[in-house]
């Protein structure tokens, strides 16, 4: 038997040259920082050919369906009876459905704005009860409003209001996608 410490070094493996370990490899980000800075590139739906409408369908597609021409109110209104949600009764119902018209001019523009929309119909028939060129619309939108709740709850009726639809309004769409599209191309 060897003595022990001749025992290691019978045994003793070759010592391995050490390697000198390298510092990390920095990093390229400028693939990274052109993505992360990159601005999103959208693509957009095909828009409709505004050259195909003759100026006047123009102008009628270019307002709500609320607006057609022998049209007498903007929206779409059913009377039936209240009913009672959560202890109060429910004299006026707007549905989520029930939006305003974003309203453009042909530089896609929007119009027909101030605080509240007012749609040329709404217009034409304050200016028919008011018998005035130039109302003051914020005061008579809210008298009337005013007014139409006190009736709605001495009538005990309910007021379901829907946007008012017409074959028309696939077309209306595109043609506001396309005049905000033709602006946007435009800035």
């Amino acid at each position: 038997m060897l003595p022990l410490p001749d025992l290691m070094a019978a045994k003793k493996t070759p010592a391995k040259k050490a390697v000198a370990k390298k510092a990390p490899a920095r990093k390229d980000l400028s693939k990274a920082a052109k993505v992360v800075h990159a601005k999103p590139e959208r693509t957009y739906a095909p828009l409709i050919d505004l050259g195909q409408f003759s100026e006047q369908e123009l102008s009628e597609l270019m307002v709500a369906a609320g607006d057609a021409a022998g049209r007498k109110t903007y929206f779409d209104y059913g009377e039936e009876t209240p009913y009672t949600r959560s202890g109060q009764k429910i004299h006026l119902e707007v549905g989520r459905e029930s939006t305003m018209f974003d309203y453009r001019d042909r530089n896609g523009g929007r119009v027909e704005r101030t605080m509240v929309t007012v749609p040329p119909k709404l217009r034409e028939q304050i200016q028919d009860v008011t018998g005035e060129e130039q109302p003051i619309l914020t005061t008579a939108l809210i008298a009337l409003a005013s007014w139409a709740c006190q009736e709605l709850k001495k009538s005990k009726r309910r007021l379901v209001v829907t946007t008012a639809t017409d074959d028309l309004d696939p077309v209306r769409k595109q043609v506001r996608k396309s005049l905000v599209g033709r602006a946007r191309r435009a800035r």
